[in-house]
Protein backbone atom coordinates (compact mmCIF):
# COMPACT_ATOMS: atom_id res chain seq x y z
CA UNK A 1 0.00 0.00 0.00
CA UNK A 2 1.57 3.55 -1.02
CA UNK A 3 2.09 5.66 1.57
CA UNK A 4 0.62 9.65 1.33
CA UNK A 5 2.80 12.31 1.21
CA UNK A 6 0.26 15.01 1.69
CA UNK A 7 -2.96 15.91 0.64
CA UNK A 8 -4.10 18.80 -1.18
CA UNK A 9 -2.17 21.54 0.91
CA UNK A 10 0.93 21.32 -1.03
CA UNK A 11 1.79 24.73 -0.45
CA UNK A 12 3.73 24.67 2.70
CA UNK A 13 6.00 22.31 0.89
CA UNK A 14 6.65 24.05 -2.55
CA UNK A 15 9.32 26.42 -1.51
CA UNK A 16 10.11 27.71 -5.54
CA UNK A 17 6.72 28.96 -5.60
CA UNK A 18 6.84 30.87 -2.60
CA UNK A 19 9.62 32.03 -3.93
CA UNK A 20 8.75 33.57 -6.76
CA UNK A 21 5.81 35.10 -5.23
CA UNK A 22 8.44 36.99 -3.03
CA UNK A 23 10.03 37.92 -6.19
CA UNK A 24 6.94 39.72 -7.25
CA UNK A 25 6.30 41.22 -4.10
CA UNK A 26 9.42 42.85 -3.56
CA UNK A 27 9.89 44.19 -7.53
CA UNK A 28 12.34 41.91 -8.75
CA UNK A 29 10.05 40.08 -10.96
CA UNK A 30 7.41 41.55 -13.08
CA UNK A 31 3.94 42.26 -11.44
CA UNK A 32 0.91 39.47 -12.25
CA UNK A 33 -1.34 40.43 -14.98
CA UNK A 34 -4.40 40.08 -12.59
CA UNK A 35 -2.56 42.17 -9.86
CA UNK A 36 -2.68 45.22 -12.62
CA UNK A 37 -6.27 43.72 -13.22
CA UNK A 38 -7.39 43.83 -9.68
CA UNK A 39 -6.16 47.48 -9.18
CA UNK A 40 -8.55 48.89 -12.31
CA UNK A 41 -11.58 46.19 -10.49
CA UNK A 42 -10.92 48.42 -7.44
CA UNK A 43 -10.67 51.58 -8.27
CA UNK A 44 -14.41 51.53 -9.89
CA UNK A 45 -15.51 52.04 -6.17
CA UNK A 46 -12.56 52.11 -3.63
CA UNK A 47 -11.91 55.53 -1.44
CA UNK A 48 -9.20 56.59 0.67
CA UNK A 49 -8.96 54.93 4.43
CA UNK A 50 -11.15 51.78 3.69
CA UNK A 51 -10.23 48.99 5.06
CA UNK A 52 -8.97 46.33 2.66
CA UNK A 53 -8.73 42.37 3.68
CA UNK A 54 -6.65 40.06 1.47
CA UNK A 55 -7.73 36.91 1.54
CA UNK A 56 -4.65 34.16 0.12
CA UNK A 57 -2.28 37.06 0.46
CA UNK A 58 0.78 35.02 -0.44
CA UNK A 59 3.70 36.89 0.15
CA UNK A 60 1.99 40.29 -0.58
CA UNK A 61 2.83 40.24 -4.04
CA UNK A 62 -0.89 42.49 -4.94
CA UNK A 63 -0.18 44.65 -1.98
CA UNK A 64 2.97 45.75 -3.93
CA UNK A 65 0.68 46.38 -7.14
CA UNK A 66 -2.54 47.96 -5.13
CA UNK A 67 -0.14 50.71 -3.40
CA UNK A 68 1.40 51.35 -7.10
CA UNK A 69 -1.94 51.81 -9.15
CA UNK A 70 -4.13 52.24 -6.23
CA UNK A 71 -3.41 53.71 -2.89
CA UNK A 72 0.50 54.11 -1.59
CA UNK A 73 -1.27 54.54 1.87
CA UNK A 74 -3.72 51.60 1.25
CA UNK A 75 -5.01 50.20 4.72
CA UNK A 76 -4.17 46.86 3.73
CA UNK A 77 -4.70 43.44 5.79
CA UNK A 78 -2.77 39.68 4.39
CA UNK A 79 -4.19 36.30 5.47
CA UNK A 80 -2.61 32.84 4.14
CA UNK A 81 -2.87 29.56 5.26
CA UNK A 82 0.48 28.76 4.42
CA UNK A 83 2.88 30.05 6.98
CA UNK A 84 5.94 30.02 4.90
CA UNK A 85 4.27 33.01 2.37
CA UNK A 86 3.44 35.26 5.61
CA UNK A 87 7.18 35.03 6.47
CA UNK A 88 8.12 35.81 2.96
CA UNK A 89 5.46 38.69 3.30
CA UNK A 90 6.60 40.22 6.40
CA UNK A 91 10.52 39.84 4.79
CA UNK A 92 9.04 41.87 2.13
CA UNK A 93 7.20 44.68 3.62
CA UNK A 94 8.63 45.13 7.26
CA UNK A 95 7.54 42.96 9.84
CA UNK A 96 4.67 46.05 11.06
CA UNK A 97 2.84 45.42 7.86
CA UNK A 98 -0.85 43.11 8.74
CA UNK A 99 0.19 39.84 7.29
CA UNK A 100 -1.78 36.66 9.53
CA UNK A 101 -1.95 32.88 9.02
CA UNK A 102 -5.52 31.88 9.15
CA UNK A 103 -7.60 29.92 6.95
CA UNK A 104 -10.20 31.03 4.22
CA UNK A 105 -13.11 28.25 5.81
CA UNK A 106 -12.41 30.25 9.14
CA UNK A 107 -11.35 33.74 9.31
CA UNK A 108 -10.97 35.03 12.86
CA UNK A 109 -12.16 38.34 11.97
CA UNK A 110 -15.67 40.06 13.30
CA UNK A 111 -18.33 40.58 10.99
CA UNK A 112 -18.16 43.45 8.67
CA UNK A 113 -14.54 44.03 9.59
CA UNK A 114 -13.42 45.05 6.46
CA UNK A 115 -15.06 47.54 4.00
CA UNK A 116 -13.37 45.31 1.12
CA UNK A 117 -12.57 42.10 1.19
CA UNK A 118 -10.72 40.41 -1.58
CA UNK A 119 -9.61 36.99 -2.85
CA UNK A 120 -7.61 36.22 -5.65
CA UNK A 121 -6.40 32.61 -7.26
CA UNK A 122 -7.95 30.74 -4.51
CA UNK A 123 -11.00 29.38 -4.77
CA UNK A 124 -10.49 27.30 -7.64
CA UNK A 125 -7.79 25.56 -4.94
CA UNK A 126 -10.56 24.67 -2.47
CA UNK A 127 -11.80 20.84 -2.17
CA UNK A 128 -15.54 21.41 -3.35
CA UNK A 129 -18.33 23.28 -2.38
CA UNK A 130 -16.84 26.65 -2.40
CA UNK A 131 -20.09 27.90 -0.10
CA UNK A 132 -18.32 27.96 3.16
CA UNK A 133 -15.57 30.00 1.65
CA UNK A 134 -17.32 32.68 0.42
CA UNK A 135 -19.16 32.60 2.90
CA UNK A 136 -16.83 33.97 5.02
CA UNK A 137 -15.60 36.13 2.52
CA UNK A 138 -19.32 37.46 2.74
CA UNK A 139 -19.49 37.62 6.89
CA UNK A 140 -16.01 39.91 6.99
CA UNK A 141 -17.39 42.64 4.12
CA UNK A 142 -18.37 45.43 5.20
CA UNK A 143 -19.78 46.42 1.65
CA UNK A 144 -17.61 44.73 -1.23
CA UNK A 145 -16.24 41.73 -1.84
CA UNK A 146 -13.90 41.09 -5.09
CA UNK A 147 -13.36 37.28 -6.06
CA UNK A 148 -10.90 36.17 -8.72
CA UNK A 149 -11.49 32.98 -10.01
CA UNK A 150 -11.68 30.65 -13.27
CA UNK A 151 -15.29 29.78 -14.94
CA UNK A 152 -16.31 26.96 -16.91
CA UNK A 153 -19.70 26.30 -19.17
CA UNK A 154 -20.12 22.86 -16.89
CA UNK A 155 -19.09 22.29 -13.53
CA UNK A 156 -15.83 20.50 -12.92
CA UNK A 157 -13.38 19.13 -10.29
CA UNK A 158 -10.44 18.68 -11.07
CA UNK A 159 -7.24 17.10 -9.24
CA UNK A 160 -3.75 17.77 -10.63
CA UNK A 161 -1.37 15.32 -9.76
CA UNK A 162 1.80 16.93 -8.60
CA UNK A 163 4.98 14.90 -8.81
CA UNK A 164 6.96 15.51 -5.18
CA UNK A 165 9.94 16.09 -7.69
CA UNK A 166 9.21 18.83 -8.38
CA UNK A 167 7.39 20.17 -5.41
CA UNK A 168 9.21 19.19 -2.46
CA UNK A 169 12.32 20.20 -0.91
CA UNK A 170 13.64 17.04 -0.12
CA UNK A 171 11.50 14.43 -2.17
CA UNK A 172 12.25 11.12 -1.45
CA UNK A 173 14.93 9.55 -3.87
CA UNK A 174 14.08 7.82 -6.60
CA UNK A 175 9.94 8.04 -5.90
CA UNK A 176 7.80 7.41 -9.33
CA UNK A 177 4.75 6.46 -8.66
CA UNK A 178 2.43 9.15 -8.53
CA UNK A 179 -1.31 7.89 -8.04
CA UNK A 180 -1.46 5.04 -5.27
CA UNK A 181 -3.33 1.40 -5.61
CA UNK A 182 -6.85 2.87 -4.50
CA UNK A 183 -6.40 5.51 -7.53
CA UNK A 184 -6.36 8.68 -5.08
CA UNK A 185 -3.15 11.24 -5.90
CA UNK A 186 -0.23 11.21 -3.69
CA UNK A 187 0.19 14.60 -4.04
CA UNK A 188 -1.93 16.98 -5.58
CA UNK A 189 -4.19 20.57 -5.43
CA UNK A 190 -7.15 21.45 -6.68
CA UNK A 191 -8.00 23.26 -10.25
CA UNK A 192 -11.78 23.49 -10.00
CA UNK A 193 -13.99 25.32 -11.99
CA UNK A 194 -17.79 26.24 -11.62
CA UNK A 195 -20.24 27.91 -14.16
CA UNK A 196 -21.67 31.49 -13.63
CA UNK A 197 -25.07 30.31 -12.58
CA UNK A 198 -23.89 27.70 -10.06
CA UNK A 199 -21.55 30.87 -8.18
CA UNK A 200 -24.89 32.97 -8.54
CA UNK A 201 -27.00 30.07 -6.61
CA UNK A 202 -24.69 29.47 -3.91
CA UNK A 203 -23.74 33.14 -3.01
CA UNK A 204 -27.72 33.98 -3.23
CA UNK A 205 -28.47 31.34 -0.61
CA UNK A 206 -26.06 33.43 1.55
CA UNK A 207 -26.87 36.65 1.45
CA UNK A 208 -29.97 36.75 -0.88
CA UNK A 209 -30.03 40.87 -1.10
CA UNK A 210 -26.32 40.67 -2.24
CA UNK A 211 -25.71 42.53 -5.69
CA UNK A 212 -23.98 40.18 -7.79
CA UNK A 213 -21.64 41.62 -11.00
CA UNK A 214 -19.53 39.34 -12.94
CA UNK A 215 -16.63 40.85 -15.14
CA UNK A 216 -14.27 39.13 -17.71
CA UNK A 217 -10.89 39.26 -17.01
CA UNK A 218 -9.38 39.86 -20.74
CA UNK A 219 -7.20 42.41 -19.86
CA UNK A 220 -3.93 41.33 -20.80
CA UNK A 221 -0.56 40.90 -22.06
CA UNK A 222 1.30 38.64 -24.16
CA UNK A 223 3.13 35.85 -21.34
CA UNK A 224 4.32 32.88 -20.72
CA UNK A 225 4.79 31.31 -16.85
CA UNK A 226 5.93 28.06 -17.45
CA UNK A 227 9.67 29.17 -17.27
CA UNK A 228 8.76 30.15 -13.23
CA UNK A 229 5.65 27.97 -12.32
CA UNK A 230 5.96 24.65 -14.56
CA UNK A 231 4.19 22.85 -17.35
CA UNK A 232 0.72 24.05 -15.71
CA UNK A 233 1.66 27.71 -15.32
CA UNK A 234 -0.27 29.99 -17.32
CA UNK A 235 0.27 31.24 -20.88
CA UNK A 236 -1.39 32.89 -23.36
CA UNK A 237 -2.00 31.01 -27.05
CA UNK A 238 -3.98 32.69 -29.99
CA UNK A 239 -4.89 35.52 -26.74
CA UNK A 240 -6.60 33.44 -25.00
CA UNK A 241 -5.00 32.18 -21.30
CA UNK A 242 -3.97 28.46 -21.37
CA UNK A 243 -2.88 26.02 -18.54
CA UNK A 244 -1.90 22.82 -19.39
CA UNK A 245 -4.54 21.36 -21.54
CA UNK A 246 -7.21 23.88 -20.16
CA UNK A 247 -8.45 27.26 -21.54
CA UNK A 248 -8.87 29.61 -19.03
CA UNK A 249 -11.57 31.54 -18.30
CA UNK A 250 -10.58 34.01 -15.87
CA UNK A 251 -13.60 36.52 -14.38
CA UNK A 252 -14.18 38.64 -11.18
CA UNK A 253 -16.77 38.32 -8.91
CA UNK A 254 -17.94 41.63 -7.47
CA UNK A 255 -20.65 41.43 -4.83
CA UNK A 256 -22.13 44.45 -2.86
CA UNK A 257 -23.83 44.42 -0.17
Amino acid sequence: MEKKINNWKLWEKNLGYGQMLYQRATGKLKEMESARALSEILSLFYKPKMKVLDVGCGAGHYLRSLRLRLDKNIDYTGVDSTKYYIKLAKKAFGKNQKFFFGDILNLKFKDNAFDVVICNNVILHLPPPPTKAISELIRVAKKYVVIRTIFGEINYIIKEVRNPNDIMKNPQKGKKILIAQNGEPLLYNFFNMYTEQYFKDIITEINKNIEIKIIKDNEFTQFDNRKLGGKSATRIMDGRQVSGNFLLDWRFIILKK
